[in-house]
Formats: structure tokens, C-alpha cells, sequence
């Protein structure tokens, strides 16, 4: 899974040659902040530290020497003219904002250049070619080197996924894009209304999403522990595996039922509980700041359970572990926000969703051997399901969410805290036997 946030409307740079001025006094986008939505809010916009106020120059986002100076992230260098900010924006490449005299404010990257000519289709076709033709070379390298060398097969995988799928994905559906259909006006619209939502989404409260990866986190420690304690002689499944995730014959022969919840808390890996919590991160975030915090528990918790399901009565392997149903479900879920909202949310969010199911179907498809696809299909059908049932309740961005939703949501998160003390006490057991074995 990839941040959802990233891969915004093509910029000027990438859409259409650019002309970069900005006439003294004058702030191009002002006119064009959606202020009838909660990130129309010009305030998003850092304010200026006094030290840089009057002046012309760049926040930095990396160390730098200017001039014999050294930078450090954070950092402002201040210059002389609009024309040394494009030096310095040459020189630089990790820029967070740019400032001129006339405003208080840090002007995010994005919103430094505006349009001022329709886009040239045959050009933008061109850099998305190249980009295409680049992405693809590494793909199938990645792909050649998995086939050849069997051991480094996992590492390419997960190379494929970070740094070829979604460039090559991304290049696939930016062909497609009818940017030349734009007038100048609705590219800097859109370039306007993309840039304020990103940096509302940035700014909302992450606390109750850090909590959930946290306590993932904190699962898979007690894991390495018992795993490290009880070794399984390979090719075993690993010892808290065995005790709390979807084994399939405990739960048709044994009655563990409640292993459909336990198993959404574990993992099997480093690289597993890294990209999952990066995932429940990404996604979660926008689930929190767009419809409602107490909608996040629901939805993880329905959708590892029907991904649980699928993987019990489809799925071939026979065990199963991961949060994955349950993050495939708020990607699911988040298909359907934004189907309700598209006329409120920008579309660069929809679009990398979609981008996102592509990337993540290529990749169950290369690593059946060990992605439980069965999991990840009943999770997402889950997450489109909860969102279909509860269409009509759906506010953006509501002040309040309703008596029944909280009290929904109390229950999945007891349901989920249950679930953490009773795999620290499949845990605790296990490792009692052993001692009291031994």
C-alpha cells in the first residue's frame, strides 16, 4: 500500500510550460481558495517567522550550502529578487515553501507556478511515455531478477510494489487524463483546491490512527517475544501463529471463532507489520478527516472479519495472518466516500484509490504464493459493503457523529482490545506451558 495522498493533479511542470511571474503585491490563488469547504482556509499556509517577513526567499527541506553557508531542514535563506528564488529553486531540491515581501505566509512548492497556457497534450503524452517506458524497464528487471535468483524473490517483490507498480500504474492512468480539455483557469482552480485539501488532511488530528498502529506495533513485539521463546523448526508455522492467528483447522474443527478478529492483529513479518502500518496509517488518516473518527474502528473490524471469512471458506493456505482485510476494507470504504463526495472532494484522491486497488490486485496476482488474496477480496468487499449500508448517514467532515455510531464504534473497539488481551494471553499460556515443561 501507498500513501493516498500522494500522486496529486499534475502540476505546471509536469501539464504545461510555465512562466513564473508573480507581480509585486499580487498572490495568483488568493481568488481561488474554495472557501465553502473546510480546507478553504487560508490560514493553512504556514505563517511566516518575523525574521523572513518583507523578504524573498525558500524554506528548505534538506541540508543545503548556499554560498559557503550550510542549511539545515527547516531552515529560510532569504535573497534579493523573485528571480534569485528561481536560482535558488534550481539549485535546491527539497524545497517545503517559498515566500515574497507582500505576504505573510509560506507558499507551498505546488502553488509557486501557476498555468498560463493549456496544457500540450502531445508533450505531456511525451514525459508520461518516458515515464511509462522507465517504470516498466524496472518492473520486469525486478521481475527477472525474482525468476533467476528464487532467494531474492521477496525483496523484489516488495521492490516491485514501492518503486515499479505505482509509477508504471500512475503513467497507465495519466495517459488517459484529458488535461488538454482544462481551460487555464480550471488547471489552476484545480491546482488550488488539490493543494489546500492536501495540507487540511496533513494538518487533522492523527492521534486515534497512531493509537491503532501503535497497538499493532506493540502485538507483533509481544510475537517476536513467545516467537523467539517456543522456535518452531522451519518450515513450521511460527509459535503465536499457531496460537492466535486464522488457523483454519482450529477454527472448523477447534471452534475458535474468535481467531476471525485476532488474526487482523498480527503479522508475520517485519517488512508485513511495516507495510501494514504504513497502509492504516495512510488510509486511516483520511477516513478520520473525512467522515468521522469513530467510523475508523467499524470498518477495520467488519472488514477483518469478511476478510477473515473469505480466506476460512476460499482461501488454500492453512493458516492466515494480517491486518490487510481490514485495510483493504478502508480503502474500500474510502471508494465509496468519495463517490458520495466527488463533487466536494478532489478528484486526485478517488484517482489514486483506484490506483491503489490496481497496484495491490498486481501484486496479490505475482505473490500468490504467499499473499492471501482470499483476505484481501473479502475485506475490500466488506469496507464497499459497510460504506453501501451506511450511504445515507455519511456527513463530510461532520461536527458531531451520532448516538448510534459512537455507541458502534465503543463495541468494536472493546471488541478489538478484547482481541489484543486474548492473544497476550494465548501468548501467556504458551509460554506458562513451556516454563512449567521445562
Amino acid at each position: 500500500m501507498v500513501e493516498p495522498m500522494a500522486g496529486q493533479e499534475q502540476g505546471p511542470d509536469e501539464a504545461t510550460e510555465i512562466r513564473t511571474d508573480w507581480p509585486e503585491g499580487k498572490v495568483w490563488f488568493r481568488d481561488r481558495i474554495p472557501e465553502d469547504m473546510p480546507w478553504g482556509d487560508e490560514s493553512l499556509l504556514e505563517e511566516l517567522p518575523d525574521s523572513a517577513k518583507g523578504c524573498y526567499g525558500v524554506k528548505v527541506d534538506e541540508y543545503v550550502y548556499i554560498d559557503g553557508q550550510r542549511y539545515s531542514p527547516g531552515n529560510y535563506i532569504t535573497v534579493g529578487s523573485v528571480a534569485e528564488i528561481e536560482k535558488l529553486l534550481a539549485n535546491v531540491k527539497k524545497v517545503s515553501g517559498i515566500f515574497v515581501p507582500w505576504y505573510d505566509r509560506v507558499i507551498s512548492a505546488a502553488l509557486w507556478r501557476p498555468h498560463h497556457r493549456p496544457v500540450d497534450k502531445i508533450e505531456y503524452r511525451k514525459r508520461i511515455q518516458q515515464r511509462f517506458f522507465r517504470s516498466l524497464a524496472l518492473c520486469v528487471g525486478l521481475i527477472v531478477l525474482g525468476i533467476l535468483r528464487p532467494e531474492f524473490l521477496m525483496m523484489a517483490i516488495l521492490g516491485l510494489a514501492m518503486f515499479g507498480l505505482y509509477p508504471l500504474v500512475q503513467s497507465m492512468m495519466a495517459w488517459f487524463r484529458p488535461v488538454d480539455k482544462y481551460s487555464v483557469d480550471e488547471l489552476n482552480s484545480r491546482l488550488v483546491r488539490n493543494e489546500f485539501f492536501s495540507q487540511w488532511v496533513g494538518r487533522q488530528p492523527t492521534l486515534m490512527v497512531k493509537v491503532a498502529v501503535g497497538l499493532l506495533a506493540v502485538v507483533f513485539v509481544g510475537q517476536s517475544v513467545v516467537d523467539y521463546q517456543n522456535p518452531v523448526p522451519f518450515p513450521g508455522i511460527k509459535t503465536s501463529i499457531q496460537e492466535a492467528a486464522l488457523v483454519k483447522a482450529a477454527v472448523r474443527d477447534g471452534g475458535e471463532w474468535w481467531r476471525l478478529v485476532t488474526t487482523g492483529l498480527l503479522h508475520g513479518n517485519l517488512i508485513h507489520i511495516v507495510f501494514n502500518g504504513m497502509a492504516l496509517f495512510s488510509l486511516g488518516r483520511v477516513i478520520v478527516a473525512l467522515v468521522s473518527p469513530s467510523l475508523l474502528s467499524i470498518v477495520f473490524l467488519a472488514s477483518v472479519i469478511t476478510g477473515s471469512l473469505a480466506s476460512l471458506y476460499l482461501g488454500q493456505a492453512p493458516a492466515s495472518v494480517g491486518a490487510s482485510g481490514g485495510i483493504l476494507g478502508c480503502l474500500g470504504f474510502l471508494l465509496v466516500v468519495t463517490r458520495k463526495f466527488r463533487r466536494q472532494v478532489p478528484d486526485y484522491l478517488r484517482t489514486n484509490l483506484i490506483m491503489s486497488c490496481i497496484v495491490i490486485a498486481i501484486f496479490g496476482l505475482l505473490g500468490s504464493q504467499f499473499i492471501d488474496n482470499a483476505a484481501h477480496i473479502g475485506g475490500f468487499v466488506g469496507g464497499v459493503v459497510l460504506g453501501e449500508v451506511l450511504y445515507s448517514q455519511l456527513k463530510l467532515v461532520p461536527g458531531s457523529t451520532g448516538k448510534s455510531i459512537r455507541a458502534v464504534s465503543i463495541l468494536c473497539v472493546g471488541i478489538l482490545l478484547s482481541g489484543i488481551a486474548k492473544v497476550f494471553w494465548e501468548f501467556w499460556s504458551v509460554s506458562l506451558s513451556v516454563f512449567v515443561a521445562v
